[in-house]
């Protein structure tokens, strides 16, 4: 839900707060919910976000994540003292996503739908899309910004990155994913340095700080 940018913007500043974990599985755990194969017009997802994400929607066009699920199927208190330190960085990479979407949900998402129900009961996907083009030129602006930046840096070097964790997946999706994101961002983006409308940098450099806040405290209650 959130920008893969943010996502990573958010799991830079978690970097340094983990003792003992691997920095590359637990960036790309941070990006590998994302990894389901896109139909054409990103619409739907193989596996759907339903699956990857643990989510649902409600009667009102509201997301929900269940992590819960998500920690009972693998991040149980006896499977994460059976990981690898590896393994374990990149579940709860995973498991910081799933927050960081939440926050996302609770925080951008929802109230940007709240605010223009016309545009949401005419055309959702329009109106997401419509949202998303600020949320990644402002991507794009952060990247332009900070072109050292460490977490994305991580990313781009986790050159051939192999599916061992999650069978929901391809042996190559978060190398897929990686090298289309990748491209993606390195490709630059003209005209990002604009008025934004839906989404400002203040307010999303805002929402980083305020997300990894939430994060921690919602992973200290799970005691992890």
């Amino acid at each position: 839900m959130a920008s893969w940018m943010v996502h990573l913007r958010v799991a830079d500043r978690l970097l340094g707060r983990f003792e003992g974990i691997t920095e590359t599985e637990f960036i790309v755990g941070n990006i590998a919910p994302d990894s389901g194969l896109p139909n054409a017009d990103w619409t739907a997802y193989e596996p759907s976000t339903e699956v990857s994400h643990f989510k649902s929607y409600l009667e009102d066009g509201m997301v929900k994540i269940d992590v819960e699920s998500y920690l009972g199927e693998y991040f149980t208190a006896e499977k994460r003292a059976e990981y690898s330190r590896e393994q374990y960085s990149f579940y709860l990479g995973y498991l910081t996503h799933l927050l960081t979407d939440l926050e996302w949900i609770a925080r951008i998402y929802n109230p940007s739908i709240a605010r223009y129900p016309g545009a949401h009961a005419a055309d959702s996907h329009k109106l997401l899309w419509t949202l998303k083009k600020d949320w990644y030129d402002l991507d794009f602006l952060y990247l332009k910004k900070h072109p050292d930046f460490r977490a994305f840096q991580i990313y781009e070097n986790a050159v051939g990155f192999i599916n061992r964790y999650m069978d929901i997946f391809a042996e190559d999706a978060f190398e897929n994913r990686r090298e289309y994101i990748i491209g993606f961002y390195r490709g630059g983006r003209e005209g990002i340095e604009r008025e934004y409308t839906y989404l400002t940098e203040a307010s999303a450099q805002q929402f980083v700080e305020d997300c990894v806040e939430a994060v921690l405290g919602k992973l200290e209650g799970y005691d992890v």
